[in-house]
């Protein structure tokens, strides 16, 4: 009669240990910016590294990483700060610039507008023109030199349309002029040809088909 007592007594043991193993493990998704395989392969690594993470899988697709994890030893927040880290943007957080800017072309995707970066003027009229480019990089150096023209308060520049649409706080400033910022970086536009030198001096993966 002990003995089974005694064996009663380990099986409720076991049981307990193994519902309190269960309580401790969470499923969660969220999203997670990216473009490619090899985007799947970082995002995924970085999940992976922390210590309670039981699985991380990342669909290219939907943007959604589906993530298992011992919230006793991990939290969805520490999750996103290792993807962070390796350059890409989560539901919870945003990769610094530096590396951003360190993803090969073809993974830096296109990025929601960072607030800190949006003026603060009221925008009293817009307009859009075509500026050719291939990927994030182009993006961000097409947007980066739209902005510095005085005037212009957003620039949002589509890698699938070509298309840049700038927001100004000044009529005077027109679509010739950020044109021609533009050009200057490299990048033809509808009224603009970059120079040749300026066009060669672009990495690689942002050297777009030229406009005849």
């Amino acid at each position: 009669m002990k003995k089974q007592v005694k064996s009663f007594v380990s099986l409720v043991m076991v049981l307990c240990a193994v519902f309190l193993s269960n309580a401790q493990e969470k499923s969660s998704e969220f999203e997670v910016l990216g473009n490619c395989n090899g985007c799947k392969k970082r995002i995924e690594k970085a999940a992976n590294s922390l210590e309670g993470v039981a699985s991380a899988t990342w669909n290219k697709d939907t943007k959604i990483l589906q993530v298992a994890y011992d919230s006793n030893k991990t939290s969805l927040e520490e999750v996103s700060k290792a993807i962070n880290e390796v350059g890409h943007d989560t539901k919870f957080g945003r990769a610094s610039d530096g590396a951003y800017d360190a993803l090969p072309g073809c993974c830096q995707y296109d990025r929601k507008s960072d607030s800190s970066s949006v003026s603060t003027e009221t925008a009293v009229a817009s307009f859009d023109f075509q500026v050719l480019g291939n990927c994030g990089m182009c993006k961000k150096r097409i947007e980066k030199a739209a902005r510095a023209v005085p005037g212009v308060t957003s620039a949002e520049w589509n890698k699938e349309t070509k298309m840049v649409n700038i927001d100004v706080s000044d009529k005077a400033v027109s679509k010739d002029k950020v044109s021609e910022a533009i050009a200057a970086i490299g990048h033809d536009t509808e009224f603009h040809r970059a120079e040749v030198s300026t066009y060669d001096d672009l990495p690689g993966c942002c050297q777009y088909d030229r406009m005849q």
